[in-house]
């Protein structure tokens, strides 16, 4: 601890000197234009040319820069004073509307559907969840488990009259379930079609076709050709779109074939044209596979090293032949003798 007094006056005094040297809370200045929404203040005042001469560029800057953030915040005090708690303000709604940062979506093209509808004034209606059922004469879920009308419930469904014309051989119940899943898929190829013509149509819309407009994009597709023609291209552009180049992908139903126009072509071989090219084919494979023309690989057989290996591998057969045989034999040989 210090050992002289403590000047509690000189300190009050320097507090008051620190307090008086900061800038005040009150702003004598014209009020500003704010939108509390976007915390945004417009300050309509002219520059004061003597002032900004007196004090230069940046100082009269800084200044009315932190005039104009005190009366902002003043302004967010007087929100929080008004409000239920003291923790949190609530900003109005903003009443500037600032401009949309990303560009307005594209129009969707119309289905085939849509497009009729529109003609024939056929106006969507919301169905409801439940349906009366007239098998049970009760009310059931249009849709899902125990749903009204179920098909596989019909007497139709569990038996089949037999017709005059049938063998007898082939079951109904599959041949329903087979006409069943073909409509199903063609379905399916109908509704992938639609989209694939909504999609070029969105595209020739947007500038994408070449230069046209919703115009260009009904007269590209507008005969049943062109519409072939196309869907043709994005199948073809589809099946060589995977790392396999389609090799591997599973085949769907009624899909096109691949190599569909492709014709391999084969030379007769009997010709001395063909004879000729087929010289210099194999010319060109030898070339690349010994490109020193073979100077390299002359001895391809070396002949001591073949003698070693040979004399190596009876080495080998008697070795495994075993000794035992040997000294027999030779045990025989002393006894006679």
């Amino acid at each position: 601890m210090s050992s002289g007094a403590l000047d509690v006056g000189a300190m009050l005094a320097a507090s008051q000197a620190n307090a008086r040297s900061r800038p005040s809370v009150l702003v004598d200045k014209e009020d500003l234009q704010y939108d509390l929404g976007h915390l945004y203040a417009y300050d309509p005042s002219p520059i004061d040319e003597a002032a900004l001469g007196a004090e230069g560029l940046s100082a009269y800057l800084l200044r009315c820069s932190r005039e104009n953030a005190q009366l902002l915040t003043n302004q967010l005090y007087l929100k929080l004073q008004g409000g239920t708690g003291k923790q949190t303000i609530v900003l109005p709604k903003p009443a500037m509307q600032l401009p949309r940062e990303k560009p307005l979506p594209a129009e969707k093209a119309m289905t085939r559907w849509e497009k009729f509808a529109q003609q024939k004034g056929i106006v969507k209606k919301k169905r409801s969840k439940m349906v009366w059922d007239e098998q049970t004469q009760q009310w059931a879920p249009r849709y899902g488990y125990g749903r009204a009308n179920n098909h596989k419930d019909a007497p139709e469904n569990w038996v089949v009259e037999a017709k005059p014309g049938d063998d007898g051989k082939t079951d109904p119940f599959e041949t329903r379930a087979t006409e069943r899943k073909q409509r199903l898929d063609k379905q399916k190829r109908q509704e992938e079609r639609n989209r694939l013509e909504a999609a070029h149509a969105a595209t020739m819309g947007s500038g994408g076709g070449g230069g046209g407009g919703r115009g260009s994009a009904g007269s590209a597709l507008s005969t049943s050709s062109d519409k072939k023609a196309y869907l043709k291209r994005a199948i073809t552009a589809v099946q060589s779109s995977t790392a396999s180049m389609g090799r591997f992908d599973k085949m769907q139903a009624n899909e096109p074939d691949r190599d569909r126009g492709k014709r391999k072509q084969y030379e007769s071989g009997v010709g001395a044209a063909d004879a000729e090219r087929d010289a210099q084919r194999t010319a060109s494979v030898v070339s690349k596979m010994f490109p020193d023309g073979g100077r390299a690989h002359k001895d391809v057989i070396k002949r001591d090293v073949a003698a070693k290996r040979s004399k190596l591998d009876q080495e080998e057969k008697q070795r495994r032949a075993g000794p035992s045989g040997t000294k027999g034999a030779g045990k025989g040989s002393k006894g006679k003798k």
